[in-house]
């Protein structure tokens, strides 16, 4: 199947068409394809973010969101899941670090990213031994 492309047109300063030129040369690509690559992956990002936050708001189910930004409901809900992953690691380990500097005891902080880092990376121990998490 044969897609068709649109033209955009983007004004640059002389420091940012070097910029560009330069990393485009780099990737081994024209100017406007780095361009185009880096517009789409912005976009998408910037889509992805606006997604997520009306769905936590409970302005639209994904199903819509993804209507209305034209990316997958599964990118849309990936995103959403890993962003809760992350908030909750973080808030996990500022609470480590709170009781390990108000009990003076460091070896409580480095016990929580240990195992916040076992999660970041699918990994669960039991009893000393560490097996993929489900």
């Amino acid at each position: 199947m044969a897609t068709t492309k649109q033209t955009v047109s983007v004004r640059l300063n002389p420091e940012a068409k070097q910029r560009i030129e330069k990393a485009a040369k780099l990737m081994k690509q024209s100017s406007g394809a780095f361009l185009g690559k880096a517009g789409e992956e912005a976009a998408r990002a910037m889509l992805v973010g606006w997604a997520i936050s009306r769905h936590r708001q409970g302005a639209a189910s994904f199903s819509e969101l993804a209507e209305q930004t034209g990316l997958a409901v599964e990118e849309i809900m990936e995103a959403a899941g890993s962003q809760g992953r992350e908030a909750a690691l973080e808030m996990f380990l500022a609470s480590c670090r709170t009781v390990a500097e108000t009990q003076d005891d460091p070896q409580f902080l480095r016990l929580g990213e240990e195992a916040a880092k076992a999660v970041s990376q699918g990994i669960a121990s039991a009893g000393g031994i560490s097996f993929p998490a489900n």
